[in-house]
């Protein structure tokens, strides 16, 4: 039953998806390009309709199988209940792809304060040092009357030198960013994480998968506008109308929130059996009164739940074990056949 829901909440969310890319013209006034995400005047408003929101049907496709393939290996194949919640589902698309839009913003800052400080140390080198500026500065009664002069010239020299630079800040932040692209890879990140830390509720990737996501995040690395050099390259001279850097951004704050749920579900379930316990003894006192034979009797059966908790754990995780196990020596079979 649960996992039939979690797969029922991921057809809905690639539904959302393609009912925005299919009445996108015809619910032009709330689904306009317009009133997407860019980082000039952008809000989180904008970035919900930004991660439903395609324009090409080949970019639809392909996101909506990747999310199906990721969705399917996170929620539905799972053996914790947990992360086959609507609710886990449902955060998880909204946190991957607004986050991925809050990594770009953070991303445009360092952008400025690159551009800051490229401007601060030409005012430096511009700085004059001559008897006649340190003569003038002193007739004014100390002010450094000097550097409103060379720090215009700085400014203006350096806005004309790197005027590439500048037009690419510009037009980075002015750009509207759209897809589901930033959700794909969060889930991406998710999936790799888990892999790695939560080996009893999902099954682990195999060597093929482990070199086809990292050689996919290496190449959106590569191409991601750290610097103001590659911010130039990547928008003016080998542009390939990819947002590489939302991508990285997604799938940070993916493997981020597979942490957050992995504590999470680890906390719950030591706190409750701690406080289901507790509570079962209580309400076995009260009952008994604090008579010898009713402490002996609450004693003995709490020590009995303990073992049958225990027992129910050891037998999910020889579960999970087994649908890797079956999940593995499937692969290997289809490899086999391919190869053949």
């Amino acid at each position: 039953i649960s996992s039939e829901r979690a797969k029922t909440t991921l057809h809905l969310l690639i539904l959302i998806n393609i009912l925005i890319f299919a009445y996108r013209d015809t619910l032009r006034p709330q689904l306009n390009l317009h009133r997407t995400y860019r980082i000039q005047d952008g809000n989180f408003k904008s970035m919900l309709l930004s991660i439903f929101y395609h324009m090409d049907p080949t970019h639809l496709f392909l996101n909506m199988i990747a999310l199906h393939r990721y969705g399917s290996e996170l929620f539905v194949h799972t053996s914790s209940r947990k992360w086959q919640s609507f609710h886990v589902i449902v955060i998880s698309y909204l946190v991957c792809g607004i986050g991925a839009y809050c990594g770009i913003e953070l991303l445009s800052r360092y952008h400025e304060y690159q551009w800051e400080k490229k401007v601060h140390d030409a005012r430096i080198a511009q700085k004059c040092t001559h008897w006649l500026c340190h003569s003038l500065n002193e007739a004014f009664g100390g002010e450094d009357i000097s550097s409103l002069f060379t720090n215009a010239i700085a400014d203006i020299s350096t806005s004309f030198n790197f005027a590439d630079i500048k037009l690419s800040m510009w037009y980075y932040q002015v750009i509207y960013r759209i897809g589901a692209s930033g959700v794909v890879y969060g889930w991406m990140g998710m999936r790799l994480f888990t892999s790695w830390m939560s080996p009893c509720h999902h099954s682990r990737l195999d060597g093929l998968d482990y070199f086809f996501l990292l050689a996919t995040l290496a190449n959106d690395w590569n191409n991601s506008p750290i610097s103001l050099e590659d911010l130039r390259m990547s928008v003016l001279l080998e542009g390939d109308g990819v947002d590489h850097a939302a991508h990285i951004m997604g799938a940070l704050f993916g493997m981020m929130w597979a942490l957050v749920l992995i504590l999470w579900g680890k906390m719950t379930t030591t706190t409750s059996s701690s406080f289901g316990l507790f509570s079962t003894e209580r309400r076995r006192w009260r009952w008994w009164g604090s008579s010898r034979d009713g402490r002996r009797l609450g004693s003995a059966r709490s020590e009995e739940e303990q073992r049958t908790f225990e027992q129910e754990q050891e037998q999910r995780i020889q579960n999970s074990r087994l649908i890797n196990r079956r999940r593995n020596s499937g692969r290997q079979q289809s490899r086999e056949r391919t190869m053949l």
